[in-house]
């Protein structure tokens, strides 16, 4: 069980993915400013993101596989970080919890993807899909597989996976996460502190319960 000690040597040690004498990662563009940084991050990712929501949803073969998650992670921040779509090799905290260490990330990440193909034939009801979403984001958000985007990458992963499941089980949802709200924000951040920390899955579900919406079907009517 790693210390608190342990933890702030983590914290203070220079990062490899980070200028020297910097806690700003490097990057194509050369930006050295945090919040400079913060800011084309959020709108590269964002426009990549919302590319990614125009594509069909893949084949089982494709989507519960562990390399398809690094894909979709390339896709969004090929651009910028030189690390895109490669796991991390470094131990990284947020707070006091300890992520995954990186020795560990490719084989857990392949079992937890191997689990979830299993789990999602058991999908019947937007409960049971509510249930499987809190379940696994906190699962792969402890893995924490990537140096930076971990949460973006891990919600466009189950909104694609969330779309294989109403195709495979006759079942009509989808996750929306256009119009998340202050509390929706919220319960997301104290969920994945909370899971981590404990396995308490309950913000979680309240997050998951908020943008799991049930698909809109467009109509045609002849005149």
């Amino acid at each position: 069980m790693p210390t608190k000690d342990n933890i702030n040597h983590i914290l203070n040690t220079q990062s490899k993915y980070c200028y020297p004498d910097s806690e700003v990662l490097i990057n194509y563009q050369g930006i050295t400013d945090q919040k400079t940084l913060d800011i084309v991050e959020r709108r590269i990712s964002a426009l990549m993101l919302l590319d990614l929501q125009t594509k069909k949803v893949p084949k089982a073969f494709e989507l519960f596989r562990a390399d398809y998650l690094l894909k979709i992670h390339n896709y969004v921040f090929n651009h910028l970080y030189p690390f895109a779509g490669q796991i991390r090799e470094e131990n990284i905290t947020k707070g006091n919890t300890p992520f995954c260490r990186p020795e560990f990330i490719a084989s857990y990440l392949r079992m937890t993807i191997d689990k979830m193909k299993d789990d999602t034939k058991k999908m019947k009801t937007k409960e049971d899909i509510v249930q499987f979403l809190a379940y696994y984001y906190s699962e792969l958000n402890i893995i924490h597989p990537f140096r930076e985007g971990n949460g973006r990458i891990l919600r466009e992963y189950l909104r694609q996976v969330v779309g294989f499941i109403s195709l495979n089980n006759s079942l009509n949802y989808e996750l929306d996460f256009s119009n998340i709200d202050d509390a929706d924000k919220k319960n997301l951040l104290n969920g994945s502190i909370v899971s981590a920390m404990t396995g308490d899955l309950e913000y979680l579900k309240l997050f998951f319960d908020s943008t799991l919406k049930e698909k809109v079907i467009n109509q045609s009517f002849k005149r």
